[in-house]
């Protein structure tokens, strides 16, 4: 009974910390439009696969791409996920072409699945990132008054975080799945104006900074059916889903500032308080078919499409934004799931993505490539039936024609999925 205590003691720690420490698990240069960097959702280990994760999962796993199949666990699996993401941007400038690295990375995400009758009925929940925003850029021009050289730097952080509470129902082999959204969060950006020389001015800095404050609702819902192969347990698995368009109140304050060579602020003022605003978040649809041999050889392949041209921003419609899809195929393999030897029983994971952003840069769209790897290590001895989830992709975005940037990255994945059957029974002994 004690040990069962201490157990959920953790995991309510977790939560607690991990919602509290929550931090840009990704960055590029394109989210400076709209909402940000858009997440198609998956886990560590849906990582490790390119993302697939709309017809198949395991019971050992927790999905958040297609509610219905938290269906397919048998008991109560909690799951926590970090990232670390490393670019090399390249880019054109008057001055030739020019490189820089960056990194990136905290908390990604969590959830919790419940199995309220056996086999039957599960309920999750769970926190995800819907966009982030993680940018900068800083130029230089020389012809600023009394020939010092103009500075401008822009910076944005932030993005839209949800919350999800999800039921999911099995019947057979067929399984059904809702989710109910709850979406909030905020992004700051700030135009930074300074001057490269001293000179005989009052302020040698300005600044606008904004903040928008988002919160809304949405749902999603999602189907799955197993169909039996003649091989032993061998299955044909096929998935789809479908999230609603929705809408997303906004907020914005705007402050203006200019500060004096020694940062003493001359002049402040608010150019807009909390004025109000609503947004349009377009519907998204996904689909995928997979084979699948139980606890040995998995492979799938999965397609998902969200129109942004039909985003709607504080502004109207967003020129910046055109339909984006993304495919991935992607599978994993199990030597020998029964066997003593740890290294029969990693699942070893693979993938591959093609991406078409939701992102337009002078009416042509951004498109983004990966390879993944990963595998999920078992440590049942650690705490009941766990396993350290490891991902990997190795991607790049855009190119270098006409104004955009190109970012070679790799993007590194990390979670844990815990298992155990005795969070929820009843001691008879204590």
């Amino acid at each position: 009974m004690l040990r069962n205590t201490l157990k959920s003691a953790g995991l309510l720690w977790a939560l607690l910390f991990c919602v509290q420490v929550s931090a840009q698990h990704t960055q590029s240069g394109y989210s400076a439009i709209g909402i940000g960097e858009v997440n198609w959702g998956g886990y560590s280990q849906h990582a490790g696969m390119a993302g697939l994760g709309i017809s198949y999962n395991s019971r050992f796993f927790l999905n958040n791409v297609n509610p219905a199949l938290m269906a397919t666990n048998l008991e109560a699996v909690f799951q926590l996920g970090l990232a670390v993401d490393n670019r090399l941007v390249t880019g054109n400038t008057p001055a030739g072409t020019r490189q820089y690295s960056t990194l990136a990375g905290g908390f990604k995400d969590l959830g919790f699945v419940l199995p309220i009758q056996y086999s039957r009925w599960n309920m999750g929940f769970g926190l995800t990132p819907y966009s982030t925003a993680n940018y900068g850029f800083t130029t230089t021009k020389p012809d600023g008054p009394g020939g010092a050289s103009i500075i401008t730097s822009v910076r944005g952080r932030g993005g839209i975080d949800e919350v999800f509470w999800s039921n999911s129902l099995r019947m057979g082999r067929l399984m059904l799945g809702a989710k109910l959204l709850y979406r909030f969060g905020s992004i700051r950006s700030q135009d930074l104006f300074r001057l490269g020389k001293v000179i005989n001015t009052p302020f040698s800095r300005s600044s606008i900074e904004n903040r928008r404050s988002f919160s809304g609702i949405g749902a999603s819902f999602g189907a799955a059916y197993k169909l039996k192969l003649k091989g032993k347990y061998e299955f044909l698995n096929f998935g789809s889903f479908y999230t609603l368009q929705s809408g997303i109140s906004s907020r914005l304050l705007s402050t203006f500032q200019n500060s004096s060579l020694s940062s003493t602020v001359v002049k402040s003022d608010t150019l807009v308080n909390n004025v109000k605003s609503s947004l349009t978040l377009p519907s998204r649809f996904g689909f995928g078919i997979s084979y699948e041999k139980a606890q040995s050889l998995a492979l799938g392949i999965d397609f998902i499409t969200q129109n942004w041209t039909k985003y709607v921003g504080e502004k109207g419609t967003d020129p910046a934004y055109g339909q984006s899809f993304r495919l991935a195929i992607g599978g994993e393999i199990i030597p020998n799931y029964q066997d003593l030897k740890i290294l029969k029983r990693i699942s070893y994971r693979f993938g591959v993505h093609y991406e078409r952003t939701p992102f337009t840069v002078n009416g042509q769209g951004i498109n983004d490539i990966g390879i993944s790897l990963g595998a999920s290590v078992p440590l049942n001895g650690f705490w009941g039936v766990s396993h350290l989830n490891l991902g990997v992709t190795f991607g790049r975005r855009g190119d270098i024609i006409e104004e955009k940037i190109r970012e070679d990255y790799v993007r590194f994945n990390l979670g844990f999925s815990i298992q155990d059957l005795t969070w929820f029974s009843r001691g008879k002994f204590d």
